[in-house]
């Protein structure tokens, strides 16, 4: 069983006895006689739900079990003891939870039949756990799971994951290689991986978050893989409805963000000083959430329905070089519908179809930061809106006892729709005006903070309205039960495309950012006559004190697509009663296509991941196992990164110096600086050319991949406790990212005597997929028509190999629900270090549609020191869970999580004289790991502060309304910690600190209360 899949098991031994077998009855009109063998033994698969176990003995009930719930891919035993006539486990042994009825029989705490971890978060649960609604909240309750960087939260506050909602991290891997699933189906975001789509909060029947080890029925992820088993109907007919609401007054005030650069000399912004006035923040939230399910045809036809509506508003003060506050609104409505067909005994169809939205709307007022108070309506933020239909259809045959046939098709629907709304006064000419801090405070009378304008889009950047995407996964799977054999094998293929991704410049089709350099170097290069190359501003007019100002375009557009394809087959073997071997493998496919339809990526030689585990059950009664499991899991590059490594897109600065800033914060007085080609330049040589499909990646590029070893054991100390202990090593082996070093690529070619005509920088990518820390087979279009094939090795580029290690001990101790309480704490020590992060830069926030493309890479000098401790370490986590039923009427639940700080990165100027031979630091005063002419490795400046949390929750059912009615209420962040999540990287230089250094990116989310009211009928 894995985690995408949508089923339990059931297995147990029975005395040996004739005409036996074992009736399985519940679920969505589940009813099946399963045979038992001549050793006692039996097992089935059967889709997650409730179900009663009986023992026939020729056709008339000897034994019986209530109330066995199997989690998704994960075994329940239900054996049954050998004294004739036993009696049945009725409701009278019962105890409730939430009128939930809970059999008193003990099952075994341990599942035997896993050879990996995971946690599994049950409907039950999640009614009481004080969780934010989402998966990913629910997801970080598993070991080793961390949240993502700040860094990635969009503008407007929410974040990356495609519908809003934050991102996670699994076991030192990057945001970006993790999978999500619904019933079976790859939701993964299918532009950048990053996040997923997910189920209406009240729809979930479980949760399954796997944080290693799967089988090699399935891949695609690197780091961890959220499944989510949606509710089904049932024989019994069930409808209900909850509101819960966040008031403003019940949340706790924000604090302020204070700069925190000890070296920063800017007045007004030095170490202290006040950057954003966060205690005029608001909130509030509602939720509405209704459900029904129930039999259209009793024991054939069953369907369930939900719905849920989200509704968001906030008032949210920006920071005071800009001076306005936005009132934003958000509406993220869900809905789930399922339908369940047995067809007859041996053959069964499901239909699922989810539909998310996640809509915004924002407007701008000037703030009066003396007063502290909103003044006019100054503009209207973009309205976006992005929606995502899904439809599953599944069918499972029972052909035989022992051979199960499954097939699934599904297909995900996304639209992404950005426009500007009209409003009074919308100027569509006006630039955008960014880096607005680095502007010549000569020109700054009155705005200490910089001159900005109502054109506040990030970056001019506008996504075309008419993005769409498409998903289309099928599966075919077989299930045949040999003797000690369980064969499994199959296919899994995904085919995505991207379609008229990309985005403009608003205004005037270009942008204006402000920057700062030293009036003696270059602003981009060393070279005059090697591109790319900007002057310095000395000697210019108004250039002395180093300032400049550049005016940029960005437009990217193109249709791309993804396929792929695998094959695999797995043997779980179990070779004794006490030991089980779980023996497969894996063959990946990926093809990558440009704008064109023409593949640029085609890694279809096999890609083999071998599969191991083992489950030793030490005792032979499920009370103690040791396990361990091994693999390689493949990662396909995201659509989204063909925009501009496989498609012709435009991004070029053109740089003035200047002798004043107009109201709008527009240059004026505007000279030309030199520069290598002359006007615009582009460092990755974007110019809008068409790209060469034989040229945009090396030769020899393969599929980035990691190695994964893991080593457990679990133990039952008694029938009230559970202990385990696990330790994991991971190893990435593979990455690809892009490189830009032109000229290393033309020093190369010249010094093999290739025809120099291919060398000037125009003619040349600006930017290549390779495989960074390898030797990779660069091809260069010559003058003949053909191409010329070079070997750059990590020496050429100056590059050190790509590393990313990951070693964890978790130990955990549990209490399984007795009819009074629950509880499980966990603590889980780890490292993760090396070279990278993975195909994201958290440090800088670069993900979407840069990954497997991020700056990192684009450069030797950038990867200089750059080995160290990796965005996602955390080095002690502590979480505990539980739920206490106090009396029959209330229950009380809390959540703790101590966690100790991630690494802080240090970007600055290069070496000890803080050049810029790369020309990045232009857009950032910092890109490289020197901080102040010194050496700065990933965590050499520190760790930001540990965080504690502590979240609690109370629900009272009263017994006169037969506990169908309940009242809850839920305190998030108990005592308000609102410690710093990320701090800015951005160094500068030793003359020209940056102000935004060490300045927090986000705090902790403060305390809020929200109230509920539930009906369930």
């Amino acid at each position: 069983m894995q985690a995408q899949s949508t089923t339990g098991s059931i297995f147990g031994n029975a005395p040996v006895a004739s005409g036996e077998s074992v009736q399985i009855t519940g679920g969505s009109g589940f009813n099946r006689n399963i045979p038992v063998d001549s050793s006692g033994h039996y097992s089935t698969t059967l889709p997650v739900g409730t179900y009663t176990v009986t023992l026939l003995q020729n056709g008339q009930a000897v034994q019986t079990r209530e109330n066995v719930t199997p989690k998704v891919a994960g075994a329940t035993e239900v054996s049954f003891i050998s004294t004739a006539g036993a009696t049945t486990a009725n409701s009278a042994n019962a105890q409730t939870l939430s009128g939930v009825t809970v059999s008193a029989n003990a099952l075994p705490a341990i599942d035997v039949t896993s050879t990996n971890e995971s946690t599994v978060i049950t409907a039950e649960q999640l009614k009481h756990l004080p969780l934010q609604r989402s998966a990913e909240a629910i997801a970080l309750l598993a070991p080793g799971a961390t949240q993502g960087s700040s860094t990635f939260m969009m503008a407007n506050g929410k974040g990356a994951g495609p519908t809003g909602t934050s991102l996670v991290s699994f076991g030192g891997s990057s945001v970006a290689e993790n999978a999500y699933y619904i019933n079976g189906f790859n939701t993964s975001d299918p532009l950048g991986n990053s996040g997923g789509i997910s189920l209406p909060y009240g729809s979930i029947e479980q949760q399954q978050t796997l944080t290693s080890g799967y089988g090699a029925q399935y891949g695609r992820s690197a780091g961890g893989v959220i499944s989510q088993v949606g509710k089904s109907g049932t024989n019994d007919w069930h409808f209900g409805a909850q509101v819960l609401w966040q008031p403003a007054f019940a949340r706790g005030n924000q604090d302020n963000i204070y700069y925190g650069n000890p070296r920063s000399t800017t007045p007004d912004q030095e170490k202290g000083d006040l950057n954003t006035y966060q205690r005029g923040n608001s909130q509030w939230n509602t939720v509405y959430d209704a459900y029904v399910g129930g039999p259209l045809i009793k024991d054939t036809l069953f369907f369930f329905v939900s719905a849920e509506a989200n509704k968001t508003q906030n008032a949210t003060v920006q920071s005071i070089d800009v001076s306005k506050v936005e009132y934003q609104k958000s509406r993220d409505p869900k809905i789930y519908a399922k339908l369940d067909w047995n067809i007859n005994d041996s053959n069964t169809l499901s239909l699922t179809g989810v539909k998310n939205t996640d809509s915004f709307d924002g407007a701008f007022y000037n703030y009066d930061y003396n007063n502290k108070k909103a003044e006019d309506f100054s503009s209207l933020d973009l309205h976006t809106k992005n929606s995502f239909g899904i439809w599953i259809a599944k069918y499972t045959g029972y052909i035989t006892d022992n051979l199960t046939v499954n097939a699934m098709f599904g297909k995900m629907e996304g639209t992404y729709y950005t426009v500007q709304p009209p409003y009074p006064g919308l100027d569509t000419s006006l630039a955008h005006i960014s880096g607005a801090s680095h502007q010549n405070p000569a020109y700054l009378a009155g705005h200490p903070g910089g001159i900005t304008n109502a054109n506040v889009v990030t970056a001019g950047q506008v996504n075309r309205p008419d993005h769409k995407s498409s998903v289309d996964n099928l599966r075919l799977d077989l299930d045949w039960k040999l003797g000690n054999h369980d064969i499994q094998f199959g296919i899994d293929n995904d085919l995505t495309n991207d379609i008229d991704a990309g985005n403009t410049i608003n205004g005037p089709g270009y942008a204006w950012s402000y920057g700062f350099s030293s009036p003696n170097n270059p602003i981009i290069g060393g070279d005059p006559n090697h591109q790319p190359y900007v002057a310095p501003t000395e000697g210019y007019p108004n250039g002395a004190t180093g300032y400049w100002v550049n005016k940029y375009i960005f437009v990217t557009q193109a249709s791309v697509q993804v396929k792929q394809r695998a094959q695999y087959i797995q043997d779980n073997w179990q070779v004794t009663p006490n030991l089980l071997l779980n023996i497969g493998i894996r063959n990946d496919q990926f093809t990558n296509y440009n704008g064109e339809h023409v593949p640029y990526l085609r890694l279809t030689s096999p890609q083999w991941s071998p599969r191991i585990g083992f489950s030793w059950d030490v005792f032979g009664d499920s009370s103690m196992k040791i396990f361990g499991n091994a693999g390689r899991y493949y990662l396909a590059m995201p659509a989204g990164v063909a925009l501009r490594e496989a498609s012709g897109s435009l991004y070029t600065n053109q740089y003035y110096t200047y002798s004043g800033i107009d109201s709008q914060g527009i240059p004026i007085g505007l000279t030309p600086i030199a520069s290598n080609p002359s006007g615009p330049v582009s460092t990755n040589n974007e110019y809008g050319q068409p790209l060469d499909p034989a040229t945009v990646a090396s030769k020899n590029l393969k599929a980035e991949y990691q190695d994964e070893f893991v080593l457990g054991m679990q133990q039952q100390i008694n029938s009230s406790w559970v202990y385990g202990v696990t330790l994991m090593h991971r190893n990435l082996g593979r990455i690809i990212d892009d490189v830009d070093d032109e000229g290393a690529l033309c020093d190369k070619l010249v010094a093999g005597g290739f025809d120099t005509a291919e060398c000037p920088n125009h003619t040349l990518n600006g930017s290549i997929l390779v495989n960074p820390g390898s030797s990779n087979v660069i091809r260069v279009a010559n003058a003949a028509g053909g191409y010329d094939s070079v070997t750059m090795t990590p020496q050429d580029y100056g590059f050190p190999k790509a590393t990313r290690k990951y070693y964890s001990l978790e130990a955990y101790l549990e209490h399984p629900w007795d009819g009074t309480w629950t509880g499980k704490i966990d603590y889980v020590f780890s490292r993760s270090f090396g070279t990278t992060e993975g195909p994201v830069m958290s440090s800088i926030g670069q993900g979407g549609n840069s990954v497997s493309a991020t700056q990192q890479w684009d450069f030797g000098s950038l990867m200089q020191y750059a080995n160290g401790d990796q965005a996602n370490e955390q080095k002690h986590v502590l979480k505990a869970y539980g739920t206490y039923q106090v009396a029959p009427e209330w229950t009380v639940s809390g959540i703790v999580i101590l966690a100790s700080g991630v690494p802080n990165v240090c970007l600055g100027f290069y070496g000890p004289d803080e050049t810029d031979p790369a020309g990045y630091a232009t857009v950032t005063p910092g890109a490289y790991h020197w901080c102040g002419g010194q050496p700065s490795a990933p965590g050499k400046s520190g760790f930001t502060p540990w965080t504690h949390t502590l979240n609690l929750s109370a629900e009272y059912r009263p017994a006169w309304a037969d506990k169908k009615l309940g009242f809850q209420i839920m305190v998030n962040n108990v005592f308000n910690e609102q410690k710093a999540t990320a701090l800015g990287s951005i160094y500068g230089t030793t003359a020209a600190p940056s102000t935004t250094y060490k300045l927090p990116i986000a705090l902790e989310m403060p305390r809020y209360v929200q109230m509920g009211i539930t009906y369930d009928f």
